[in-house]
């Protein structure tokens, strides 16, 4: 018997509905694949915008007022130590005083030429200028390094130990990253290495074009790792932020240098990139069908390895001691990754997981904590 006139028409309602969710799906999905690749492979080094005005100055204080281009939920708005960029120098901005709609009043130690009422102004994670002499007079050599894909420059802060510790930062950061750090190291005679690597700005490119999350970039790490240990390392302690950290983790995989690593700092690390895109589309309200078809999508047409880039399926492989931190609010890196890292490793895994920071911001949320993890931790490592 064939279908009544409104079983065909529930029918074709039905698959009408069908075709439509696919094609939302899938445009969805192709959409966030193209976000994957602009937002999270693509090099940018655009100078990030001046959003904030310093509309008063006076007894240790600044007064900054946000504008349209100004994230509401930025470092300008949180609690602690952060860098103050100008167009002609770079400053410090700590403690929040008061804050009022899109104004905020906090302490102010200027570092340069006097900021003044008027100029436009941003807040930066770094919290240091320049470099290990201008931040903290510590002083350092500009050397190079060779990797498979060329030269690269890093900071070589000099040391008493046959202990290095070789600093790897982010994804878009640069070395000054490091610098939150570099005093601990240097206290206890270590000498360090805070090296560049491949995509960074000025430097040789990746083939791709793109960020490999650890995939290439490793190559780069085990020059300076090789120049280390040509110039008077014994062993080595690796220290990786966000990125930096999959970097690190890909090198004690697959180089045949990763026997001379003694430990291993971890901040934020990206142990799984396809863990990090579900995230940032759960953020965007997209379900996770279509960030499993983005990702899909986006392993098809920029050839992502998402299995290669999963550092946490090949945990079972660490020797080396490893020191964690990760804050719970983190929006970039999810902290279940370092969860599951330390769930997975307990025998080698110190986890400090600090409430209330965001992505690498433990050291700000709690920073004299912070600075004795690391301390302890090299002084035990480097015995």
């Amino acid at each position: 018997m064939g279908l009544t006139r409104q079983r065909r028409i529930l029918l074709v309602a039905v698959l009408a509905f069908v075709l439509i969710a696919v094609v939302a799906v899938g445009g969805g999905g192709w959409y966030l694949s193209n976000l994957i690749r602009d937002g999270g492979l693509v090099p940018d080094h655009e100078a990030p915008m001046l959003d904030l005005e310093i509309i008063a100055l006076a007894d240790g204080r600044i007064t900054l007022r946000a504008g349209p281009d100004t994230d509401e939920d930025g470092r300008w708005s949180m609690d602690g130590l952060f860098g103050l960029e100008r167009a002609t120098g770079y400053d410090q901005v700590g403690s929040i005083v008061s804050a009022e709609d899109e104004e905020v009043v906090r302490r102010f130690t200027p570092l340069s030429d006097s900021a003044r009422q008027g100029d436009m102004a941003r807040v930066d994670n770094y919290a240091f200028p320049e470099n290990p002499q201008e931040a903290f007079g510590l002083a350092f050599e500009e050397v190079m390094y060779t990797s498979s894909l060329g030269e690269f420059p890093a900071w070589l802060i000099g040391g008493t130990d046959d202990t290095w510790v070789i600093m790897v930062h982010g994804r878009g950061a640069d070395r000054r990253e490091a610098l939150r750090m570099l005093p601990e190291v240097a206290e206890l005679g270590l000498p360090a290495l805070v090296i560049n690597y491949r995509n960074d700005e000025g430097f040789p490119a990746d083939p791709s074009g793109y960020y490999q999350y650890g995939r290439t970039e490793w190559l780069d790490l085990e020059g300076a790792v090789k120049y280390a240990l040509e110039h008077g390392a014994f062993d080595l302690v690796l220290v990786g932020y966000s990125m930096g950290g999959g970097i690190v983790a890909n090198f004690l995989y697959e180089s045949d240098l990763s026997g001379v690593v003694r430990g291993l700092i971890l901040d934020a690390p990206m142990l799984d990139f396809g863990a990090t895109v579900d995230l940032g589309a759960s953020r965007r309200g997209y379900p996770g069908v279509v960030s499993a078809l983005a990702k899909a999508f986006a392993g098809f047409r920029f050839d992502i390895d998402w299995e290669a880039i999963n550092y946490l399926d090949r945990v079972d492989e660490l020797r080396a001691p490893i020191l964690l931190f990760h804050g719970d609010e983190d929006t970039t890196v999810p902290i279940s990754t370092s969860d599951k890292l330390s769930d997975a490793r307990p025998e080698l895994v110190e986890y400090v997981r600090v409430s209330g920071a965001e992505h690498v911001g433990a050291w700000n949320k709690d920073r004299e904590n912070y600075k004795d993890a690391v301390s302890r931790f090299l002084a035990r490592v480097s015995r």
